[in-house]
């Protein structure tokens, strides 16, 4: 396990270039499988999870080689088994979207559980009933569901809350059955359009007619293509809120001006400077006060679960009292004991306490049985915070733990940032070119 020391109080200069986005290039592996010839992805992070994937495609038979910086080449014709083993299957929630194209060549696929580090499966209700709801059975053990779509059928889907995974494989599902499949609420997430094109540019017939309304034709004939997998916008916002709290001056390249909105409008609100040029974005802060506001995380076009816990962080370095509501899970606050040691003044409250209407989007949570969760974080600063020793448990939210340690005063040591490696290119290493202080230890 990896154990990294930051000395803050250092401002982050320089540019720094995003990399490929995994929330893509995993589904597009997968998506590759359908077809027989070469599939070439460009600007694919060379991360954990995808280096997975591509283990888990070299099992079943299939082609998944590296051809330089971010090329990877795919291929699905050799592919021999539909089952994924446990071991590799089960590290990830993703494992389920080469269930499609595993269907797609064996009408049938046994894909394991995921399961969290505490070996908890987590759930996939959405899928599984978007699956049975077209005709497709699932079963399933302790450790694997085995599904089938002997019976499957193409149809109309009307998703009560927009689901971005959910509706990847639903997308994926449709593309090879017989006849037109509708889904209404889709997921308005911009990495669903990059499956579109691949999908799109292997010969299938997906298209998105309505922000959240996508028409799917069958086909049974998937040729090879070529897709660059567009830039993360969460490692984006990651760079954008460091550089405020470290009062920095850096030029983030290779973004999406277009899925930024949501942040710019954030960044607007509490007085953050910053400038566009190209696909570029360029952010500063010197001794400026940022006033705090109040905050929405709700699905796209809103702002993403993925950019809460960072902004959170921000917060508690602006003058007044902000509320962060979340609207779609009720378990990502668990950082913030760990910034309240630091100097945070963080407060979960209930919403209504807050004067917010309860919403709850997570499947997964009865708010009958449970009661009112505890999703809105109240802030308060501006503060100052100090150095700890953390340990990151859950990437959801573990690159917060480096960027408060790069504000505070003093060394933090920080246990587990490899668990950020699986999702963030080279995260420490960009970092440390922009001037902050970082040193490794392995334990």
């Amino acid at each position: 396990m990896s154990t990294v020391i930051i000395e803050g109080g250092f401002p982050l200069l320089g540019t720094v270039q995003v990399s490929g986005t995994r929330n893509s290039a995993l589904k597009l592996m997968s998506a590759a499988m359908f077809s027989n010839d070469d599939v070439i992805l460009q600007n694919v992070p060379k991360i954990d999870a995808v280096e997975d994937d591509i283990k888990m495609i070299r099992v079943l038979g299939g082609k998944a080689d590296w051809a330089g910086a971010g090329r990877l080449i795919l291929n699905g014709s050799g592919i021999t088994s539909h089952e994924l083993p446990l071991e590799m299957g089960s590290r990830y929630r993703t494992s389920l979207l080469m269930a499609p194209p595993l269907l797609f060549r064996f009408g049938r696929a046994s894909i394991p559980k995921y399961k969290t580090r505490s070996t908890v499966p987590r759930p996939v209700n959405r899928i599984l009933e978007v699956w049975k709801s077209m005709g497709i059975t699932v079963e399933e053990d302790e450790d694997y569901y085995f599904i089938s779509s002997a019976n499957a059928v193409a149809g109309h889907v009307n998703f009560k809350i927009p689901s971005h995974m959910s509706t990847d494989a639903l997308i994926m599902t449709a593309s090879f059955l017989p006849g037109e499949t509708e889904i209404n609420n889709a997921s308005e997430e911009c990495e669903i359009d990059d499956l579109i094109d691949l999908i799109n540019a292997m010969g299938g017939d997906v298209v998105r007619t309505e922000p959240r309304v996508i028409k799917i034709k069958g086909v049974n004939v998937f040729k090879g293509a070529m897709m660059e997998v567009q830039p993360d916008k969460t490692e984006a916002v990651i760079f954008s809120i460091a550089t405020l709290i470290t009062k920095g001056n850096v030029v983030i390249k290779n973004i999406n001006r277009n899925v930024m909105v949501p942040m710019v409008n954030f960044l607007t609100k509490i007085g953050a400077r910053y400038e566009f040029e190209q696909n570029a974005i360029k952010i500063w802060r010197h001794d400026e006060e940022l006033q705090a506001t109040n905050l929405t995380i709700a699905p796209t076009p809103g702002f993403v679960p993925d950019w809460q816990s960072a902004a959170t962080l921000l917060l508690t370095q602006c003058t007044g009292t902000g509320f962060v509501h979340d609207t779609v899970y009720t378990d990502r606050f668990g950082y913030i004991k760990d910034l309240n040691r630091m100097g945070a003044k963080i407060e979960l409250l209930k919403p209504s306490e807050a004067g917010f209407v309860p919403t709850v989007s997570d499947d997964a949570y009865d708010i009958e049985r449970l009661g009112e969760p505890y999703t809105v974080a109240k802030t308060n600063g501006p503060v100052k915070l100090k150095g700890e020793n953390m340990n990151i448990t859950d990437f959801r939210y573990g690159a917060v733990h480096v960027l408060a340690a790069l504000v505070a005063e003093g060394k933090s040591e920080i246990e587990g940032t490899d668990v950020l490696d699986c999702y963030i290119e080279n995260f420490t290493t960009k970092l440390k070119n922009l001037g902050a202080r970082i040193s490794d230890q392995w334990e």
